[in-house]
């Protein structure tokens, strides 16, 4: 679980960073021209989403190398993998549970704005919209949907990454493939050259 906690912190600093981002940069180019608003909307939704995915499938291939190590050095030297170890490798649900407890404080905001329906109190509006900070720019075309919109919202981050790190073995695997392919090239260049000198 300690492993989990780590990937799930730094899941909610990147979660932090883009809110930040969005708050300072993004909304201050919020103007008078749809077209331009709706654009930048599109744009840093798809960053976020992208940076979700990222974050998922780059630790679901971290781990899945550590994992593959820890396999070897068991089958090969009869290494007993220790509780810790087993943490750092890879668990399909790994990705999904870091990602929910990075999201922790926009879900559970957003279920408190179900219970008040249409009535949501002010200081709740604004720490809802502060925590997905990420989809702000969302709220100006979707706002008679609000507050059914928070929950579903508050899940689309931590299911880009728990989705992303189950595509983490499949990464590492492509990582390796290509890195036995360099190997063999290497391999052929240097037979070349000695093919060169033994004619020379």
């Amino acid at each position: 679980m300690k492993d989990t906690l780590k990937f799930a912190g730094a899941s909610f600093l990147m979660l932090a960073t883009l809110i930040l981002i969005n708050m300072v940069f993004v909304q201050s180019l919020m103007g008078d021209y749809e077209w331009l608003n709706i654009l930048l909307t599109v744009v840093y939704t798809a960053l976020v989403l992208a940076a979700a995915i990222y974050d998922g499938l780059n630790r679901g291939a971290r781990d899945s190398k550590f994992s593959a190590l820890m396999e070897k050095q068991k089958a090969e030297r009869g290494y007993q993998i220790k509780p810790a170890e087993v943490q750092r490798m890879y668990r399909p649900a790994k990705g999904i549970t870091a990602g929910l407890i990075a999201s922790a404080p926009a879900i559970m905001l957003s279920v408190i704005a179900l219970f008040f329906a249409g009535n949501v109190p002010t200081w709740l509006t604004v720490a809802s919209r502060l925590c997905l900070g990420e989809f702000l720019g969302l709220f100006q075309y979707t706002s008679d949907a609000l507050p059914y919109l928070y929950l579903p919202l508050s899940l689309v981050y931590p299911a880009c990454v728990g989705v992303a790190y189950l595509f983490g073995p499949k990464m590492w695997a492509r990582q390796v493939a290509q890195m036995e392919k360099a190997k063999r090239e290497k391999r052929r260049k240097v037979n070349r050259r000695r093919k060169k000198k033994t004619v020379a």
